[in-house]
């Protein structure tokens, strides 16, 4: 039987870099148990009760946090505890837009059909599946009683920002998945998170009608992004071109062959190649704007184009094994066209000689013109062919992505 109780050790078990640093836990594994100790000891109390949750508007949604560590660690706790009693997998988008890749390389015809739900956590019962919790009684009854707290945020479906939310919604969504793949026509499924991907191997939209009523039948609507189109089989006389954008990347399929394979373009999403010249802007304002500027100025724009251009490590969670990476090339391994990423170089040179009378070109006269003559060797092709590789610690990452987090740069570019 799986143990549900909030010790030193259990809290140990759930606690990644993160949180050592977020909550001062100490330098070794003996100081993290002495502060967790305190912790463990006040969730344990017969009084205590998950009431110190704050919200905030991240892009006109509502989101959930506490900075309590105690609140923090007994959400966490309970969010590990479900996933393993409802052996929740943890889903790689990586394999599945290789997947989804390889499919699309076939030479045959079929549907496709990809789909976002509108307002997924949101139109999620919070009420319904915390019933649902208690009628399986495989959670422990203590844990039930924290998560029936959360009743009292009164948010609109599940509580989007807190941990336990993206393991309520997949087991809000273990039956409609099922479901889904048993339509007929339905030869491959994927979902992560609300971003639905279908082949199909009859007429599409026969398809798209019954997944469309299924996901009403759940009070979950689609929104805009829908795309469905049908992929002829590849032959001599018909020439066309499909694109579609998914988890990160833009799919162009063609009626051309090579190696007995469909000839797929792979780039950046529309979404994604917006976000990083975002972050290009952000770097180049925060630096431009710094009054009294110094080498440390200088230094940390470079250092923030070198990630954005380059590979670092990320803070993996307690247990894995390997450092995980990210970055222009192993956050982008799929993209076959690297045409995208001259498309930052010159976009970053255009910015840094930016000649528009508004904000960003006025700010853009702050640089001086020997740093601008250094940056223009920033190569994003050259981070993504050559794998550039950036050695950050923690810390150091937090202060490079302060300004990208910040919220003020609204200005007109």
């Amino acid at each position: 039987m799986l143990r549900q109780d909030f010790t030193v050790n259990s809290l140990l078990r759930v606690t990644t870099k993160n949180e050592i640093i977020k909550f001062d836990l100490g330098r070794d594994k003996d100081e993290y148990k002495e502060n967790l100790e305190q912790y463990s000891s006040s969730i344990n109390s017969p009084s205590f009760k998950i009431e110190n949750v704050k919200i905030t508007k991240i892009n006109s949604k509502s989101v959930f946090y506490t900075d309590l560590p105690e609140e923090h660690y007994c959400i966490k706790k309970i969010s590990s505890d479900m996933k393993r009693l409802y052996k929740i997998r943890t889903i790689n988008r990586d394999d599945i837009s290789e997947q989804v890749l390889r499919i699309l390389e076939t030479s045959s015809d079929y549907g496709i059909i990809r789909v976002d739900i509108k307002s997924f956590y949101e139109s999620i019962s919070y009420e319904s599946i915390l019933g649902k919790l208690k009628a399986d009684k495989l959670l422990a009854s203590k844990s039930l009683g924290f998560l029936n707290d959360l009743l009292a945020l009164k948010s609109q479906g599940l509580p989007r920002g807190l941990s336990v939310s993206p393991i309520l919604s997949e087991i809000f969504m273990r039956n409609i998945d099922f479901k889904i793949r048993e339509i007929p026509g339905v030869y491959y499924y994927s979902r992560y998170v609300d971003d639905i991907f279908i082949f199909t191997s009859k007429e599409y939209s026969l398809v798209e009608e019954k997944l469309t009523s299924l996901l009403r039948e759940y009070n979950l609507k689609t929104n805009n992004k829908t795309f469905v189109h049908n992929i002829p089989r590849v032959c001599i006389s018909s020439k066309f071109e499909v694109s579609f954008d998914y988890l990160g990347y833009k799919y162009i399929v063609t009626s051309n062959m090579y190696d007995k394979k469909r000839v797929v373009s792979v780039v950046l999403s529309d979404d994604k190649v917006r976000k990083i010249k975002t972050r290009i802007v952000h770097s180049l304002i925060d630096r431009a704007m710094t009054k009294n500027s110094t080498t440390y100025h200088k230094d940390l724009l470079e250092k923030r184009l070198d990630v954005l251009s380059g590979n670092y490590p990320i803070s993996s969670s307690k247990g894995r094994t390997g450092e995980l990476k990210g970055g222009i090339f192993y956050s982008n391994r799929l993209v076959n066209k690297s045409g995208v990423f001259e498309e930052f170089n010159d976009f970053l040179r255009r910015s840094l000689y930016s000649k528009k009378n508004n904000f960003f070109g006025r700010a853009m006269r702050n640089i001086p013109s020997s740093e601008k003559l250094n940056l223009r060797n920033v190569c994003f092709k050259n981070g993504f062919v050559n794998k550039k590789y950036i050695s950050l610690t923690d810390k150091e990452m937090s202060t490079i992505k302060r300004c990208w987090e910040n919220k003020n740069h609204k200005k007109k570019v």
